[in-house]
């Protein structure tokens, strides 16, 4: 495992910050420490707290989070709400990944329809650490932010934010949601994101 961190962590073209947003939750000390030991491992990841005068960029009941900005203080779009543990590891790297560069290859094709993307869009990708259909579709949404500003992508660990379970009545995960409402079960690659957002 440790030698395919290092691998992953030695392709990334630039470094990016960790921004930890915590609160008293028994979790928000595990995201504490689970993000401590995942920096200490490469001079790509550094770890900032974010103090009282900013918490309120993340909403208290969406708290404990982990945001992921560039080194210039540029928040890329992606962001984990809970700990990014279980099933969700894997994606969470391969969200580091794409997030520094060159990130994973894509067809020109969707590219060119990601960067085509006018309007802010945020999508919330609710999950669960034991589903095993859930990191593609995290992978897959964390990378088309990846590709555009405008966009983001927040995946939740549904465990720990059932209030989000009963907004959306989540039945089953994985679950996207768009911010003009629009919901959707199952696994989706990019294309199928791509055209989820179309219809």
């Amino acid at each position: 495992m440790l030698a395919q961190l290092n691998m992953v962590f030695t392709k990334m073209d630039e470094a990016l910050v960790l921004m930890l947003y915590l609160n008293d939750k028994p979790v928000s000390l595990e995201l504490k420490n689970y993000m401590e030991e995942l920096s200490s491992l490469t001079d790509k990841l550094s770890l900032v707290m974010v103090t009282d005068d900013h918490l309120k960029e993340v909403a208290e009941d969406e708290l404990p989070c982990v945001r992921i900005h560039k080194q210039n203080g540029t928040f890329s779009g992606l962001a984990f709400h809970g700990v990014p543990g279980g099933h969700e590891f894997t994606s969470f790297v391969l969200g580091l990944y794409n997030a520094a560069g060159p990130g994973q290859a894509i067809e020109d094709e969707l590219s060119e329809k990601i960067k085509a993307i006018e309007d802010p869009l945020n999508l919330k990708i609710m999950v669960s650490l034991s589903c095993t259909m859930c990191p593609e579709l995290v992978t897959a949404a964390q990378q088309i932010a990846s590709l555009n500003p405008k966009v983001s992508a927040e995946v939740y660990d549904l465990n720990h934010f059932p209030h989000l379970k009963d907004k959306y009545q989540v039945m089953s995960v994985p679950c996207i949601v768009s911010d003009n409402g629009k919901i959707s079960f199952g696994k989706k690659n990019i294309r199928q994101i791509i055209e989820w957002l179309s219809e």
